[in-house]
């Protein structure tokens, strides 16, 4: 029997780094092939990209870490993309593209050897020198248990929050405006970690349901988020939404991994389509979630494949070019702008400081870096990029990869202290950890959004706090 189980795990392992290799030569071929002025180091860069996050992607699958920050930097809101196959509509579509900063293509190579380094020291990080801090696991997501009617109650919960705002205040380009009095403030910045909690809730109760009706109210904390997250305008909360139940349910039932992964696809292609006509019909003016699905619902066939077509070609060379940011920066530093020395830093920690200790004015890492910047190399505050960004705006070109030494570490931490209680762990798992694109702002402001988590959680822990199984067994 153990030699059935060893033979079938090698098998598994042995397909796995199949792919691996088949995707990683597939992006050099392609780059070489498709990128109008190639480049041997952006093709060779960018195939590394694909194998590392794949590899370590499979790694904490292996261990059972896909809901820990870890992943953050692996996962995310399509992550793989950014770092490899984003970037070629940028290649293709050129100088003059949407919103492009000038210069920026030249710097693709560099930026991608730069990643390509972030990521292989992040991975030394995680799985060699920490590997058993990153293993430890005191609270696992299959230790908590929710009864049925609380999968209801959370979805409800989350109608009458995103309900309550919607009706008080316009939602526009995905977010609540002219939000005054602080509880709203609260509510408008983490709206989103009570969706992902009725997700959270939903998967587990339908996964472990053994009875019919309890699978379908289980359902309905896996359908009814998705759905707000559709009226939400913002495509990548929503695959954020799918990707979480689908690593839900993958380390609830970690066996059915292909099953599970081919059941998604169709969701998460669903969900982009549907959410580009959101994206698309909300530019005429509507002004809450429910108006952005009350007009997608209006929209035929035709209609909806000429709105993905119109924004298609926006995406192919600018939404997914997590290279763009950081190229540009590298354009500035290479036409001998300095670093920002810390200004990165900066505003990214005082834009997760409270408002009421907070200085006067807007803070945030990205209007930092944009003030330094902008009209010397970088002409566009919101251009796509990735944590790289982060380290190059404040530390300069040979300094910048460490920055995903400090993300490992900061994951690594964070791990270690939502393990030290099942409130405190399910917090995080509704607002999560992210790195996010621009590390120190996306960093503070998960700190932040945890510790709102928590409290929501101490409040209504009668609602929906789990049964945590380990208690159960030790008394």
């Amino acid at each position: 029997m153990v030699r059935k189980i060893i033979i079938s795990i090698n098998r598994t392992t042995a397909v796995t780094y199949c792919i691996i290799c088949v995707a990683m030569l597939v992006t050099f071929i392609g780059f070489i092939l498709l990128d109008p002025d190639p480049s041997f180091l952006l093709s060779i860069c960018v195939s590394l990209n694909v194998g590392i996050i794949l590899w370590g992607i499979y790694r904490l699958y292996k261990w059972e870490l896909l809901l820990s920050p870890m992943s953050s930097i692996l996962i995310g809101p399509g992550w793989l993309l950014c770092y490899s196959w984003g970037n070629i509509g940028a290649r293709i579509a050129g100088e003059g593209r949407y919103q492009y900063n000038a210069g920026s293509l030249s710097h693709y190579p560099t930026a991608a050897l730069l990643t390509t380094v972030g990521l292989v020291l992040y991975c030394i990080v995680i799985f060699s020198v920490f590997s058993r801090e990153a293993r430890y696991k005191a609270i696992r997501y299959q230790d908590l248990v929710w009864k049925p009617w609380q999968a209801l109650t959370a979805s409800l919960f989350a109608i009458i929050v995103v309900g309550y705002m919607s009706y008080k205040y316009e939602f526009l380009n995905g977010y609540y405006r002219g939000v005054e009095n602080y509880p709203d403030k609260w509510l408008a910045a983490s709206y989103y970690s009570f969706v992902i909690m009725a997700m959270i809730i939903g998967v587990s109760v339908t996964v472990r349901a053994t009875r019919v009706r309890d699978r379908i109210i289980g359902m309905t904390g896996v359908v009814i988020p998705m759905l707000v997250a559709l009226g939400s305008r913002s495509r990548t909360f929503m695959i954020l939404v799918a990707l979480g139940s689908a690593t839900c349910w993958i380390t609830l039932r970690p066996k059915k991994l292909g099953l599970i992964l081919l059941s998604y696809i169709p969701v998460v292609i669903s969900l982009f389509v549907l959410g580009t006509v959101v994206k698309m019909v909300s530019m005429a003016g509507t002004s809450s979630v429910i108006e952005n699905l009350t007009e997608m619902s209006r929209v035929d066939v035709f209609q909806m494949k000429k709105l993905n077509i119109e924004s298609g070609e926006v995406d192919f060379e600018y939404r997914m070019a997590g290279f763009e940011l950081p190229a540009a920066i590298l354009y500035s530093l290479n036409n001998d702008v300095p670093p920002m020395y810390g200004g990165a830093i900066y505003g990214g920690l005082i834009q997760g400081v409270p408002g009421f200790l907070r200085p006067e004015g807007e803070f945030s890492e990205r209007l930092a870096i944009l003030d330094h910047f902008q009209g010397r190399g970088v002409d566009y505050g919101d251009s796509i990029g990735v944590p790289l960004t982060s380290g190059l705006a404040d530390w300069g070109v040979f300094i910048a990869p460490l920055i995903y030494i400090v993300i490992a570490i900061y994951c690594l931490v964070m791990w270690r202290i939502v393990q030290t209680s099942p409130r405190l762990f399910f917090a995080y798992l509704m607002a999560g950890a992210t790195a996010g694109d621009l590390f120190w702002e996306n960093g503070t402001f998960a700190v932040r959004s945890i510790g709102f988590a928590w409290m929501v959680l101490l409040i209504t822990s009668p609602l929906f706090m789990p049964r945590y199984l380990k208690e159960d067994v030790t008394g």
